[in-house]
């Protein structure tokens, strides 16, 4: 029996250098949007479980990249008369904001709904983690969660033999919808064998950034956080052989050394950390890791759980550090006091650097409850000063509320309690006096689509409210001399490094002299893409 699965989502980089290189083009050379240069993760874990389980599944990557004749083309040469089921596996739901950005939306939901119509007998199937992330387009079954087991027992329904699937029939959006819940009716954790195996019709290149999962789930449960599977108990991680197996063979197959960890936390065990180095250690090269790591562990474990990291080429870190406020910190689940925070951040920094390679981003969260504007801001400027040359994200709190709290598999605890303990207050526009003139023209467009998304809860407390946190993410990003210090980060940084333009050397440059994502690079990545159709199309 033969499937195929679709995977990929738009991007778009929004950083003022490449704007202005966009705005200064004619509006027929624009690429305001690419699909991500990421393989999808979910779409080759899954065909790889269910390859296992005796099924021929095929994973057309970066899929939004596809023209409608493209995507006629490669279903004509695939579809057989065994194909059961179409896949289609995202990581975020379809949106942004801009008429571009809608119009390519549309063109993709169109394409879609074309291609469903020309194969009627076939099963469309959508894939997430959150199902909202698939509810824009016209499928038959919407899967949320770790899948491997629910969509196991979907296509034995589908095939006609026995089964345990559980089917929800759930009301979104103006319609009703057929949804597995695998959180609750099918958990997949921990799964200690979650390895890929691509295949020669992946064409694999030498110096793409592959992903690995080290271990399933999340022994925290931050109050933000809505990752599927967290507060688990005890070792959730990967076995050595399975995981050196996944390494060996993609360096023997493809030349792999490059990875994004999925993993919720990386250092969440010294053990774990303990396990993955020993793999390593057998390996004939060393991996180059990227993923999250809580730094209050990285302060608090010391320099033991340090080798183990640098030796298992975990160089390039993923901190949320959310808040230097104290109150603020132990308020969701980060209490360390923040004096030792900011010391063992610069004492990592420097061992790491000491070592030659490292890589950081760091992450803060705009309006967590005691949080004020003053606070926030010193915080950034600490971030700016004592972590220079890295890359830095702040962001407002967002929380869901009415149908985006519904169609999530896991809402954080902010989303599931807000009206709870009187911390936070919903409000109208007026009552927070939203003027979208006070917001600089260039992010006026970004703000105003969030601040007027659907089910995201317009909040209050104490000491900030949404419009708040936006007005000073705007003043953040506006900052003179912020672009100039913003580089690639955690997960920019695999943009750069595609095509052979950068590797992981480069983590020795300061960003002086690594050119931001522009133009160039945007047209390297397309191009790349294009070279993996012609070949899936040959």
């Amino acid at each position: 029996m033969h499937g195929i699965i679709l995977g990929g989502i738009l991007e778009r980089e929004d950083t003022s250098e490449t704007r202005n290189q966009l705005d200064a083009q004619d509006d027929s050379d624009k690429p305001d949007f690419w699909p991500s240069i990421k393989r999808s993760a979910g779409a080759h874990r899954i065909a790889t479980f269910l390859r296992e389980e005796g099924w021929d599944i095929e994973v057309l990557d970066f899929w939004p990249a596809w023209t409608r004749e493209e995507l006629e083309q490669f279903f004509e040469s695939r579809v057989r008369e065994d194909t059961v089921w179409v896949g289609l596996s995202a990581m975020f739901p379809l949106g942004g904001s801009g008429k571009k950005n809608q119009q390519r939306v549309t063109e993709l939901v169109d394409n879609l709904k074309y291609m469903k119509e020309k194969y009627p007998n076939l099963t469309w199937v959508g894939g997430s983690q959150n199902i909202n992330a698939t509810l824009a387009y016209p499928l038959d079954y919407f899967i949320g969660g770790f899948g491997e087991y629910g969509i196991l027992e979907l296509l034995k329904k589908l095939t006609g033999q026995p089964n345990k699937c559980i089917v929800h029939r759930k009301h979104y959006w103006g319609a009703e919808r057929n949804v597995i819940e695998c959180q609750t009716d099918f958990p997949a954790y921990p799964f200690p064998n979650a390895h890929v195996k691509y295949e020669e019709r992946d064409y694999i290149q030498p110096d793409e950034i592959l992903t690995i999962e080290l271990a399933r789930g999340c022994k925290f449960q931050c109050k933000f956080c809505s990752f599927t599977v967290l507060g688990v108990k005890g070792d959730y991680s990967r076995c050595e052989q399975s995981l050196e197996d996944e390494l060996r063979d993609n360096y023997d197959r493809w030349g792999t050394t490059m990875y994004t960890i999925s993993d919720e936390t990386v250092n969440d065990r010294p053990e774990k950390l303990a396990k993955i180095a020993r793999v390593v250690r057998k390996l004939p090269f060393t991996p180059q890791l990227s993923g999250f790591a809580r730094a209050d562990l990285l302060v608090a474990h010391g320099e033991e759980t340090w080798e183990d990291m640098w030796d298992m080429g975990f160089w390039s870190h993923f901190y949320g550090i959310e808040t230097f406020n104290h109150e603020a910190g132990k308020y969701v689940g980060k209490g360390m006091n923040p004096d030792r925070l900011k010391e063992g951040l610069i004492k990592v920094r420097e061992w790491f650097q000491a070592k030659g390679k490292y890589r950081a981003t760091i992450s803060m969260i705009i309006g967590i409850p005691h949080e004020t504007k003053e606070t926030f801001l010193d915080a950034k400027e600490w971030v700016m000063k004592n972590m220079p040359g890295q890359s830095y994200n702040f962001a407002p709190l967002m929380i869901a509320n009415n149908d985006s709290l519904r169609m999530m598999t896991n809402p954080s605890v902010f989303d599931k309690t807000w009206q709870e303990g009187n911390i936070f207050r919903q409000k109208t526009h007026e009552e927070l006096g939203v003027n979208y003139d006070e917001i600089p023209e260039r992010l006026r467009e970004v703000v105003e689509f969030y601040m007027k998304a659907d089910g995201v809860l317009d909040w209050e407390h104490d000491h900030m409210s949404v419009w708040d946190a936006w007005k000073i993410f705007a003043e953040i990003v506006s900052t003179p001399e912020l672009p100039s210090k913003l580089g690639p980060g955690i997960f920019y940084y695999h943009r750069y490094i595609t095509g052979g333009k950068y590797n992981l050397d480069d983590m020795r440059k300061t960003f002086a002299d690594i050119k931001p994502l522009g133009v160039d690079n945007i047209k390297l990545h397309m191009s790349l893409i294009e070279d993996y159709k012609k070949r899936k199309l040959a």
